[in-house]
């Protein structure tokens, strides 16, 4: 099947198309080379699949380079070859043509090892292609190695979205922390940690292809927790050093407050020991006053000395503390308070049921007073057998009844 070879009219027109390919070629390979993506594949520092595709690709794109060069060679030979008359005869015409869509391009040349040459055999292997196959080539060379380089790009920037707000939770700690030296932030420990959860994707960011969430969740959940964390601590390091004054005095007032509460509960022990007699299982009251006392008088001095973090912790603890303390004192005022007012409540009862047999004609009842005398005996006595008193007050009451 013969040839057809093109008039000059489009024999110019695939000049000026092969001269268009050219540049709009070299301009691609400019932008390609020029884009975030492609500046991540450094040699080094990759690992995996990352490595190998990157390897690959840094290839494809000198490949791109030696093969553009070589297009463009041929498309010079195919401009020579045609001559600069206005009428090219048909030889022009017809080695034009062959330098764009022959086989005339050399892509490699060679040398054939002794072993494998025959005595007349060629010292040397060429092969050779056309432009047409050679920018074919360029063009899925090309949009092979742009789908990785799109690809590194994007799992870069998902990324940085994801990490976006730790990185400046990082650098707002990183601030707090240089205005207040003396708290003990520890933020190198979160900028290694979140480097390395960041480093975790990005050393081999072409196995998380295809999710807008490449870094683990519940890691990157724990980092802004620990940063929040110690952004919190700061801000109370420093509101702590505003008031400092302000929060001794506070917490020292407490603890006189607690003085005459546990002082409330010593004394009503006191007199539980005295009027009642001992039943199991009642309440000791303690002095832990004078521990928390110390304990704010500590906190107070790490402040003074700049141990933020300690005087921090001393002072919440001993808030804790007093809160627990307060409440176990006035629970114990409470439970042994309820000893007296128990006695106190059959002591009036007592009386008032004396009345009511007096009020009935029974004051001279032998045995109603027999009861009567024996509750009062057990309510007046001291220590006081609650427990008995209750049942004789219980034995009178039955007696003034049955006796109606």
């Amino acid at each position: 099947m013969s040839t057809v070879i093109p008039d000059r009219a489009g024999l110019d027109a695939e000049l000026d198309a092969a001269r268009e390919a050219v540049a709009r070629a070299s301009s691609s390979l400019v932008d390609l080379e020029g884009h975030p993506g492609y500046g991540l594949l450094r040699p080094g520092g990759f690992t995996g699949v990352s490595a190998r595709r990157r390897d690959e690709t840094l290839a494809t794109v000198a490949e791109l380079h030696r093969d553009l060069a070589l297009y463009r060679r041929a498309v010079a030979a195919a401009a020579d070859a045609r001559g600069a008359r206005g009428r090219p005869s048909g030889d022009e015409l017809a080695a034009a043509y062959e330098a764009l869509h022959g086989e005339s391009v050399t892509v490699t040349e060679e040398v054939v090892p002794l072993q494998r040459r025959g005595l007349l055999g060629p010292t040397s292997e060429v092969t050779r292609t056309s432009a047409d196959a050679l920018l074919a080539r360029m063009t899925a060379a090309f949009d092979a190695a742009t789908r990785v380089v799109a690809d590194v790009a994007a799992v870069w920037e998902a990324v940085a979205a994801q990490l976006g707000p730790a990185d400046r939770a990082l650098d707002a700690l990183r601030a707090e922390a240089t205005a207040l030296p003396e708290a003990t932030a520890d933020v190198a420990r979160w900028s290694e940690r979140l480097e390395a959860l960041r480093a975790t994707v990005l050393t081999d960011p072409l196995a998380h292809t295809g999710t807008t969430t490449p870094v683990p969740a519940a890691a990157l959940a724990e980092i802004d927790a620990g940063l929040a964390e110690a952004r919190a601590a700061l801000r109370e390091a420093r509101a702590l050093r505003a008031g400092l004054d302000e929060r001794v005095a506070a917490l020292t007032a407490r603890v006189d407050a607690l003085v005459t509460v546990e002082s409330a509960a010593e004394a009503v022990a006191g007199e539980v020991a005295r009027l009642v007699v001992a039943v199991p299982g009642l309440p000791t009251p303690r002095r832990r006053a004078p521990g928390l006392r110390a304990a704010v008088r500590d906190a107070h001095a790490a402040a003074r000395a700049g141990r933020w973090d300690e005087a921090s912790a001393g002072f919440a603890a001993a808030s804790e503390d007093l809160d627990a303390a307060t409440a176990q004192a006035e629970a114990d005022r409470a439970v042994l308070g309820g000893l007296l007012d128990r006695r106190a409540e059959l002591r009036g009862r007592l009386g008032a049921l004396r009345a009511k047999a007096g009020a009935r004609g029974r004051s001279e009842d032998l045995a109603l007073d027999a009861l009567h005398t024996r509750a009062r005996d057990l309510l007046w006595s001291a220590p006081c057998d609650l427990a008995a008193a209750t049942v004789a007050v219980r034995a009178y009451q039955r007696g003034l009844e049955e006796g109606t």
